[in-house]
């Protein structure tokens, strides 16, 4: 049985993991009406896969590459249900999860589902075989309060202000969400001003927050391949600390606060960012790979004239987007 419901993910090479979903997806009871999917690079053997159980729409991109955000925007605002659903297409889903969302989405609300992180060999099972183990296996990074502390070593701590430091609960919990399409476009959608790396889902339940929508968790779980660098991505520094600068230009307050103290403590960036503005002070070298695969990096000065602009914050009588985009 369908519900009235679209469900929404965007895929770039992870085909494997589209496959999965799909499968997923189809084994939910009900199962969605339709699946959109965004393919962010050219088309592949995939590109026309379909379903028995629900309808499949695909869109392609029109240029060399598209943006995660976009790439967002473009599913969400294609879906012909009121109800959505965006799903990682790495996310391992409930059976029940239609359902779940169904009966508790309402309008001005944003639901989102508790996110257990495993490491990635034990996400390629089916949900009930990974629900029987998961104890056994340890979790790496949960926004499951139900979670005991004392079995992860990775998650934020909790204990910081309104949401104003983690890297981040919004993060975790842009992993599968529920909202309304009306509602979704009041937002004025993902943010396409980030560019690269970080805090564009930060920055989406922000913005939910600021428009008053109240965000949900539902008992509903959903487990996930654990991310590498999840505290420091010094790989992405640098364009983590512009998308930093900018969602500060905007709501007033710098995110992800141990992220920021992690490549502060690295010699990355200035220590009093919060009170004399974000700046690189060093740049990573070359990653080594030769600690058995572990990378490391060592600061280096950056090239003279390095710098970061001043983002001015967006009109906040944000237009709203069209869904014929």
């Amino acid at each position: 049985m369908r519900s009235p419901i679209s469900a929404v993910t965007i895929v770039k090479s992870r085909t494997e993991k589209l496959c999965n979903l799909i499968s997923q997806l189809e084994r939910c009871s009900p199962t969605p009406d339709e699946l959109v999917i965004v393919w962010m690079a050219p088309p592949s053997d995939l590109s026309l896969i379909q379903s028995d159980k629900f309808d499949i729409v695909h869109k392609f991109v029109t240029q060399e590459a598209l943006p995660i955000a976009k790439a967002r925007n473009k599913g969400m605002l294609s879906a012909k249900h009121e109800n959505l659903v965006y799903l990682n297409v790495d996310a391992v889903i409930s059976p029940t999860l239609c359902r779940d969302g169904l009966l508790a989405l309402k309008d001005n609300t944003v639901l989102f589902t508790s996110v257990v992180f495993l490491p990635s060999e034990h996400c390629n099972k089916p949900y009930s075989a990974i629900s029987k183990t998961e104890k056994q296996i340890g979790y790496l990074a949960s926004n499951d309060e139900t979670l005991p502390d004392d079995d992860n070593n990775e998650i934020p701590s909790r204990n910081q202000g309104n949401n104003h430091g983690k890297f981040s609960d919004d993060s975790i919990c842009s992993t599968v969400f529920f909202i309304r399409k009306t509602d979704f476009q009041k937002t004025g959608g993902f943010d396409e001003g980030y560019a690269g790396f970080g805090l564009n889902d930060e920055d989406f339940f922000t913005n939910c927050r600021a428009l008053g929508y109240s965000l949900e968790q539902l008992p509903t779980r959903t487990f996930a391949p654990h991310r590498p660098n999840y505290q420091c991505p010094v790989n992405h520094l640098l364009d983590f600390v512009r998308n930093a600068q900018r969602f500060h230009s905007k709501w007033g307050f710098y995110p992800c606060l141990n992220v920021l103290a992690a490549y502060a403590e690295k010699g990355f960036i200035n220590s009093n960012f919060e009170e004399k503005g974000l700046k690189i002070v060093q740049l990573p070298e070359k990653e080594d790979e030769s600690n058995d695969g572990v990378n490391t990096s060592t600061p280096h000065q950056p090239t003279a004239g390095i710098e970061f602009t001043s983002f001015h914050s967006p009109d906040k009588n944000q237009v709203r987007l069209s869904s014929t985009a």
